[in-house]
């Protein structure tokens, strides 16, 4: 599940006698949040940015300050500290804490990179959004252990470039970004994807003839994972290959036949078929 929150469930729990800790401010800060108090919550964590960069709490610290000056529409501010984040040596893996549908990892770097991306599109300056963008989804991907939050970050990452590529006046290249998340794996809501296709692609170019051909001829392609290689059938439509997930319900049903038959009962072949 991607946050764009602050790191609310990050507070350490550290008993200290005496001085005020980095602890004790990032504590009061996270209250401060919490009671819409923005100005003393920043105050707090800019406290520990600015005097213990080498606590524990610093990368959290970092983010939650350039968080809230993007809230505060500061965007230049924000991407000033958002860049000290990306450009630092903190663990991407740092355990978030949280529930079993949390993010699990702190993801600093695709983070800062994903928000800069948003700083920039508030700016209007959208080539500088798709530039950051990209790199959040290359250079610095997202990393989890879940399946249901890769799914949820592609789909979320397909329709924040199908929206910068139509600002730059691009429809071509959302669509080209959006086609690779058309079929439902059943990890992740892709309804948006669908709608946002309906209203892309063009009418009267023969959408559903050339859908048609490009199942019939479906083919099988293997891909390397982290783990081992593995299989997955394809099609090539409007110049950008589609892969048709397996989901584990399939189980041994994953074949050419069966899988030329989802694609044509799938949400986006009907909306394909409702224009024709």
């Amino acid at each position: 599940m991607k946050i764009k929150l602050l790191f609310l469930l990050l507070v350490f729990s550290v008993f200290a006698f005496g001085q005020k800790m980095p602890s004790d401010y990032f504590e009061e800060a996270v209250k401060s949040f919490k009671e819409g108090q923005m100005d003393e919550a920043l105050s707090g964590y800019l406290y520990i940015v600015e005097n213990h960069p080498r606590n524990d709490l610093y990368p959290r610290a970092l983010y939650n300050v350039a968080y809230i000056y993007f809230l505060q529409k500061e965007y230049k501010k924000s991407i000033d500290y958002y860049t000290l984040l990306m450009h630092g040596g903190q663990d991407e893996f740092e355990p978030l804490g949280g529930d079993i549908m949390s993010d699990p990892y702190a993801n600093y770097r695709h983070r800062a990179a994903d928000q800069i991306s948003d700083c920039y599109y508030e700016l209007q300056q959208y080539d500088s959004a798709l530039y950051y963008l990209a790199l959040s989804d290359t250079t610095y991907p997202y990393l989890s252990d879940c399946g249901n939050a890769y799914a949820e970050n592609d789909i979320r990452t397909a329709l924040r470039y199908a929206n910068i590529y139509k600002r730059l006046g691009q429809p071509d290249k959302a669509i080209e970004k959006l086609l690779p998340e058309v079929f439902d794996s059943y990890l992740a809501d892709n309804s948006k994807i669908i709608s946002e296709l309906d209203l892309l692609l063009p009418v009267k170019s023969k959408l559903l003839k050339k859908l048609d051909k490009a199942i019939e001829h479906v083919y099988q392609k293997t891909f390397t994972g982290e783990y081992c290689d593995y299989q997955r059938y394809c099609i090539q439509w409007l110049g950008v290959e589609i892969v048709f997930p397996q989901r584990l319900s399939y189980e041994d049903k994953y074949n050419k036949e069966n899988v030329m038959k989802w694609m044509r009962e799938s949400q986006f072949y009907m909306m394909v078929s409702r224009r024709k």
